[in-house]
């Protein structure tokens, strides 16, 4: 079936490659006097290299509108008497592609473009190119080079060369030519002063490079036009006639990013979360063949039911193989058969770390809660109960304390499943009672490489897409577990414990 799939249905390898989706929050925010407040920024749009979805926004009374320009789509927020602290949010989602342009060495530069060029061969306030030192330096760098690409490789050279300083306002291309240094505006305006001191028609772009974590630094760069195509550059960070798939365009022009009423204490950052998502191509052309999930898919989303769970369900067999042949093969013991897996699915939320600190301190407060609770002669039962009701304060407080200390990672730790929490101290009370705390906390450690590895394998966005385009993969974890269940050798472990005997 994956064969007549592949070779009959076009199920490209290059359509499962996973893509890096970007969910990004804009959070702008402002001291309001009961006076009229406007406020302003570029947002992103979709075309042909970037991809914007899942847009929102919150302004509390402040009105919104949006006013498409020639540079861009432009949100405007407004109120009439603002008052106190105000606070707009803006949400999206980003999915990115990288570009790499091929520029013909042998191309010249034209004698003549179109007037709708005009623009991109003037002279601004900040980007001065008849200035006579714009001229020298264009002759000492460039000298009489007609050919597009070697003149920009060469503006590329300079002003990539220069020293390279943190943003500190507008640097125009004059400024940053007699200083010989600048931040990613200035050394893009001068860029396109040399570039248009050429005839080769340029523009600043201006964006965002999507990193995750909380930033405020915007970026620029520049496009060339180059044989009917606007060609990037980006002299701070060394790209020639190519874009990562993580920068993403707000504007195009010398423009800037916001605007707003004066003496408001207008602050703003960007708040960053990246993961692998299904490449795009898989969904839109791979949709309506035969035996694909991704009919599924679209039937829990009609319904309601998050996505999320899909994966889960398709997912969760394949933990379990992990843990059947760490159990059957290699020999490791845990606490029983899908604990490890479930493990893994909750940390799917939590991360990795986040997860393993959360199993670790189950183990923490059921062993500090169990020693009195067996002092006391307490049944086993209501003893479970105790252990986990001090478990979800525990986790009651980390979440508080993460939450006020701004470690937000922190907090997605109650988001552990209960009935996770439920088996994970059950299993480990019931350890303790039956062969004690030593052979309990042997057993805890090795349940945790299991959960580990049985994470990296489920948390991956290849063996998601994987099942989403073959679910037929489920007969083949079928097949290997009646191989593994027909397992009579030793395991791995085993050699060694027997190694004396062999």
């Amino acid at each position: 079936m994956v064969v007549t799939k592949i070779l009959f249905w076009d199920y490209g390898f290059k359509k499962f490659l996973p893509r890096t989706r970007y969910e990004v929050s804009l959070a702008m925010s402002f001291e309001g006097f009961s006076e009229p407040v406007r406020v302003s920024t570029f947002l992103p749009q979709s075309d042909g290299r970037q991809s914007i979805s899942e847009e929102t926004h919150n302004s509390s009374n402040m009105s919104f509108t949006i006013e498409s320009l020639a540079s861009g789509k432009k949100g405007l927020w407004e109120e009439d008497f603002a008052s106190g602290n105000k606070q707009i949010l803006y949400s999206f989602h980003f999915l990115g592609s990288s570009q790499q342009f091929i520029i013909d060495t042998t191309l010249l530069v034209k004698e003549n473009y179109p007037r709708v060029f005009d623009e991109f061969l003037e002279a601004t306030p900040n980007i001065q190119v008849n200035h006579p030192r714009i001229r020298d330096i264009y002759q000492e760098k460039v000298g009489d080079q007609q050919h597009v690409y070697r003149i920009l490789e060469l503006i590329q050279e300079y002003t990539g060369s220069l020293t390279p300083r943190p943003f500190k306002g507008v640097t125009d291309a004059l400024t940053a030519a007699k200083l010989g240094e600048a931040s990613c505006n200035g050394k893009s305006r001068l860029f396109v002063a040399l570039a248009r001191t050429a005839g080769i028609p340029s523009r600043l772009v201006g964006g965002v490079i999507l990193e995750k974590g909380t930033k405020k630094t915007s970026h620029q760069w520049v496009e060339a036009y180059v044989a009917g195509e606007w060609v990037p550059f980006d002299p701070l960070n060394g790209h020639f006639a190519y874009l990562p798939f993580n920068y993403m365009s707000l504007y195009r022009g010398d423009e800037f990013l916001f605007s707003h009423t004066p003496n408001i204490n207008f602050d703003y950052d960007f708040s960053i979360k990246s993961r692998l998502s299904i490449n795009p191509l898989l969904s839109s052309q791979l949709k309506s063949h035969p035996f694909n999930a991704y009919q599924l898919w679209e039937a829990f989303d009609n319904i309601g039911v998050p996505i999320g769970l899909l994966k889960i369900i398709l997912l969760l067999p394949l933990g379990a193989l992990v843990v059947a042949i760490f159990r059957n093969v290699i020999g490791l013991n845990t606490f029983g058969v899908f604990l490890p897996a479930l493990l893994a699915v909750a940390s799917r939320e939590t991360g990795l770390w986040y997860g393993i600190l959360a199993y670790l301190l189950v183990i923490g407060i059921v062993s500090l809660v169990h020693f009195p609770m067996e002092k006391w002669g307490i049944l086993y039962t209501p003893k479970l109960v105790i252990m986990l009701v001090c478990v979800v304060i525990l986790f009651l407080l980390i979440s508080y304390f993460a939450i006020n200390t701004g470690m937000i990672a922190m907090a997605y730790i109650t988001l552990f499943p209960i009935v996770v929490l439920t088996l994970s101290a059950e299993r480990f009370a019931r350890k303790i009672e039956e062969d004690g705390f030593r052979q309990a906390m042997y057993i805890t450690g090795q349940t945790l490489v299991v959960m580990v590895f049985a994470y990296f394998v489920m948390n991956s966005i290849s063996m998601e897409t994987l099942f989403l385009a073959f679910p037929e993969i489920f007969l083949a974890i079928i097949g290997l577990n009646i191989l593994l269940g027909r397992w009579i050798g030793l395991r791995m472990f085993e050699y060694y414990r027997f190694r004396t005997i062999i």
